[in-house]
């Protein structure tokens, strides 16, 4: 869903559109929910578009199985900027958690939330901070809504997000409830968004091939035989001088496509490192949290 949304105009998806893949999340959601489990990265990058515009839950590395015995979790794990309110309280670090806090499936809900305004606006809450600022605001900030644009949003999608963003968990809705919201059981027309979904699939993978062709290509500017000429006179350019200029534009072309590579190899390794750190750092804080709790178990006995 990221790349679709990277891929469209103001990088802001059609109401429709976010209505028919927030459903379908909610699907993936009901069927994982019912079985115990929570996704617990909700996001962009982990909700993937087929051809045909099916849609697909994919990148359960941190999910979490619950069963009659443990019916929530206290893990500090996620992606920041989806990261729900009572997950953030379980970070043994965070001035705001407590040893009781706790969360359920309805954490994905809010991920949901944070998604639903990422298709619309191109972005989640807070993405302009960095990540560990963005965790202490998170719980402390009011819930966050869809950006006031007069006649852009009707009242039934504002109305989804800020019951998903419900920031008490024990009063958020359940997938259930929201399969049975007005935004998500009110489409009109599933089979033109799949339609209209498939051809803007269809184009960006057309031009996405047209950049690699472009890109693996040789310069193939065609001279227009008038300027070239055997001998040079006043003003006339020889044929070394067009190879000379042909050549020089190739390079550049060339210089273009080489810095546009490494910076892209660079962003990726970049993100690779951050995302490393903050697995270490979360399981640092999380031995941390057990050497105290297994250090004020030795002083009580």
């Amino acid at each position: 869903v990221t790349d679709l949304i990277n891929r469209t105009k103001n990088r802001s998806l059609k109401e429709e559109w976010i209505s028919y893949i927030s459903r379908e999340i909610l699907r993936g959601l009901s069927h994982l929910h019912h079985r115990k489990v929570i996704h617990r990265d909700i996001k962009g990058q982990n909700v993937l578009l087929t051809i045909n515009g099916d849609v697909k839950l994919v990148d359960f590395g941190v999910s979490a199985q619950l069963d009659k015995t443990i019916s929530r979790r206290n893990t500090f794990i996620g992606t920041p900027y989806w990261m729900a309110p009572e997950v953030i309280a379980c970070d043994p670090e965070n001035q705001v958690a407590s040893a009781s806090a706790k969360y359920d499936y309805r954490s994905d809900i809010w991920s949901l939330g944070i998604t639903a305004i990422e298709m619309a606006e191109g972005h989640p809450p807070l993405c302009e901070l960095h990540p560990m600022r963005a965790l202490f605001l998170i719980p402390r900030n009011p819930p966050p809504k869809l950006k006031k644009e007069k006649g852009k949003w009707t009242g039934n999608f504002c109305d989804f997000v800020e019951k998903t963003l419900t920031k008490n968990y024990h009063s958020r809705p359940t997938t259930d409830n929201l399969l049975r919201h007005a935004f998500i059981k009110d489409q009109q027309n599933e089979r033109n968004v799949k339609l209209q979904l498939k051809e803007h699939i269809d184009r960006a993978q057309r031009s996405n091939d047209n950049e690699e062709r472009w890109s693996n290509s040789e310069d193939e500017t065609e001279i227009d035989p008038r300027e070239v000429t055997i001998g040079a006179s006043n003003g006339d350019k020889t044929q070394r001088q067009l190879f000379h200029q042909l050549q020089q534009g190739h390079d550049e072309h060339e210089r273009d496509i080489d810095k546009r590579r490494q910076d892209y190899i660079k962003m990726n390794f970049e993100h690779e490192q951050n995302k490393e750190k903050m697995l270490k750092l979360v399981e640092e804080k999380r031995k941390q949290a057990l050497r105290r709790a297994e250090i004020a178990a030795r002083e009580k006995k």
